[in-house]
Parts: structure tokens; C-alpha cells; sequence
């Protein structure tokens, strides 16, 4: 089915920054390791250049770089993840 890689790389990067939001967990994560799961979402081929998708992903690593918080970033995932099942219905 196209677009289930991108959901569940979209998803594993929410609880990446979830994690993060919640202080949960022995280790530490960073801002780095955020951005990360979020090139790795933009480096899908399945998401459309100039889509929704790949807008909110792009604010979210700018949002990241800016030091937002992880609550913040974790909208704009949210939203790109709800962006994501919008155009895979239009298809």
C-alpha cells in the first residue's frame, strides 16, 4: 500500500520526539537525534515534492533546529502524518 513506509517512519519519529517530550527513558536524546528521524522521513520517495507532507516534515526540522520545544515538533509531525492520510485517500 503506498504511503504505509512513510506512516510508520512518520510514527516512529513521533515517538522519538514524544520521548523526548516526556523526559522518559535513561538517555538522553537529542536535538540531533530528533532531526534525524525527521531527514530520514524526508528522504522517503514516496512523499511527494511540494506536498503537504513534505512542508510539515520541513517545518518540523526547522522547528528542531530553531530549539523548539519537542511538544511543538511533535504537532508538525502530526500533522504531516494527517496530511499524509489525506493524500493517500485522494489517490
Amino acid at each position: 500500500m503506498p504511503g504505509r513506509a512513510a506512516a510508520e517512519r512518520i510514527r516512529k519519529a513521533i515517538a522519538l520526539v514524544n520521548a523526548v517530550a516526556d523526559g522518559a527513558g535513561d538517555e538522553e536524546l537529542t536535538p540531533t537525534e530528533m532531526a534525524e528521524a525527521i531527514r530520514d522521513c524526508l528522504e522517503l520517495r514516496e512523499i511527494a515534492p511540494g506536498s503537504n507532507v513534505r512542508k510539515y516534515l520541513g517545518e518540523a526540522l526547522d522547528a528542531t533546529s530553531d530549539g523548539m520545544p519537542a511538544d511543538f515538533v511533535a504537532m508538525t509531525l502530526y500533522a504531516a502524518l494527517g496530511a499524509l492520510g489525506e493524500s493517500r485517500s485522494e489517490d
